[in-house]
């Protein structure tokens, strides 16, 4: 039987720390949301742990240096530990646990799989959401899908082409055994291609990216997995704060999730007297609100960081619950690294107009979120009044980033075949509060399809346009800064010790 060295505690308790010690605080969780492709239980949880936090010896004291098992001898990293744990539902999966950081904090690490729900995607579902993709006029393909586009288009005519030759050739009577040899080989080698790569890949895509009659099941299933784990972890008073990373269709997936969480555990009920610090830092944030119409937006906000300070204290007063507001809002941070997201206009909806329709509508949340009323001013509405008669107040279910953060790391590259071309920036779509960060990643390949290098720690990587004045950072260093496992912005002075 394995034991939990350091298990969460199930209630907040304070002591006085032990002399001479850091003060213990409230642990800390990061999900990770997994990509495409027939992935293993685990697989992209242990890479990226062994990035963000096995490998930054800034983050431990010396005595959680542990000998690396499985690096060079003499090696060593941050010890951590792979316990079972029951939020997953799933006996495949378990969580990584850390000690004690520099901070007196500790950090679990889980991932929400996904990938079993997806399988069983058939060619005539991939074949359909093609043929969707390739239906359009050529005004509402967006100019960074147009490589996308081409070379699947490219890819159909090809095929097509070979079909008719074969039946052209069957009609008259006559197939050549040149013309039966080449059109057996080509056949041959598209099916292996779909069922190879096809299927595995772009069948997930296929399975969840759009709302349709085929897809409908299997979009619930991943959301309900997705919902149980991030419910109980927010209602779990051992943790302060959760992170959500996601990467490639997983950012998909994620944002899905934080919108429907949002929707329920979104401020209500605030009353002037009573609440009055969470009013402030609303207000602080309704500085930057957006209005409905997308095609007015600002390319970029005058004081990102400032913004990022707003939405950090925000979440900092939503994260406890009491008796007044029992759900607690805890995610303070939403990552995503080579994300198609930057393609929803074209992947999710049909052109740039429907989307923006969408966000106008809050069928998707903006950053900085809109605000209420066509006016602008605030994402805050009144639902009514106490049974004293005082004035309650809500935020919308469209404004979760008025109390999260989003940071996403792309990789844009030069063309189909260099970089990432899934990935790119998020501001026209949805908006100039997330913080953008390109890097140019490289394998000892060369930049042939950097898609899954965001956490490689055998990749090079760099950041493309570093802040006035600060050098570049490593992929790695860009990474961590985003998670962010140190909290730059929680005071010092705001503590509490735990103990299990």
């Amino acid at each position: 039987m394995v034991s939990d060295p350091h298990p969460v505690a199930s209630s907040a308790r304070t002591s006085p720390p032990a002399s001479g010690k850091a003060p213990r605080k409230l642990s800390q969780a990061v999900v990770i949301v997994h990509g495409m492709g027939e992935q293993r239980p685990m697989g992209t949880l242990r890479e990226f742990v062994q990035a963000v936090w096995s490998h930054d010896p800034a983050r431990v004291p010396f005595y959680a240096r542990v000998a690396d098992s499985g690096g060079p001898a003499g090696s060593k990293i941050n010890q951590s530990w792979i316990t079972p744990d029951s939020r997953t539902n799933s006996h495949e999966l378990r969580r990584i646990t850390t000690p004690y950081d520099v901070d007196g904090r500790r950090t679990d690490f889980y991932e929400l799989y996904w990938a079993d729900i997806t399988q069983g995607t058939t060619r005539g579902r991939l074949a359909a959401w093609v043929t969707n993709l390739l239906w359009r006029k050529p005004a509402d393909i967006p100019r960074d899908a147009r490589g996308l586009y081409v070379v699947t288009l490219l890819a159909v005519i090809t095929v097509l082409g070979a079909a008719l030759v074969l039946a052209t050739s069957a009609l008259q009577g006559y197939i050549s055994w040149t013309t039966w040899m080449l059109v057996t080989i080509l056949a041959s080698f598209v099916v292996w291609s779909v069922d190879r790569f096809g299927l595995p890949y772009f069948g997930d895509v296929a399975a969840y990216v759009r709302a349709e009659a085929a897809t409908v099941e299997k979009r619930a299933l991943v959301r309900d997995r997705g919902l149980t784990l991030l419910r109980r972890l927010m209602m779990d008073d051992g943790y302060d704060r959760i992170v959500l990373v996601s990467h490639s269709l997983g950012s998909i997936i994620a944002y899905d999730l934080l919108q429907i969480l949002w929707a329920d555990f979104r401020p209500r009920k605030l009353e002037a007297v009573r609440d009055k610090a969470r009013l402030k830092a609303i207000r602080a944030v309704d500085k930057a609100t957006l209005n409905a119409d997308g095609y007015a937006w600002p390319d970029r906000l005058d004081d990102l960081s400032g913004f990022r300070r707003d939405q950090w204290e925000l979440y900092r007063q939503l994260r406890a619950r009491d008796d007044d507001h029992p759900l607690p809002w805890k995610i303070s941070d939403f990552v995503t690294l080579g994300s198609p997201l930057t393609h929803s206009e074209f992947l999710v909806t049909y052109n740039l107009a429907e989307f923006r329709r969408g966000v106008a509508e809050r069928l998707f949340s903006a950053c900085p979120p809109i605000a209420d009323t066509a006016a602008g001013g605030t994402v805050l509405y009144q639902e009514g009044r106490s049974r004293s008669g005082k004035p309650q107040r809500a935020v919308h279910h469209g404004a979760v980033f008025a109390a999260t953060r989003w940071t996403n790391i792309f990789d844009r590259g030069n063309g189909w075949l260099t970089g990432d071309p899934i990935s790119g920036p998020m501001a026209e779509n949805f908006g100039p509060g997330v913080e953008n960060i390109q890097v140019e990643l490289r394998s000892p390949l060369g930049r042939i399809f950097t898609h899954r290098l965001y956490w490689s720690l055998k990749a090079t990587g760099v950041e493309v346009a570093a802040a006035a004045g600060t050098p570049p950072r490593s992929h790695i260093d860009v990474l961590r800064d985003a998670v962010d496992l140190g909290r730059k912005l929680e005071p010092s002075q705001a503590v509490s010790t735990v103990f299990a």
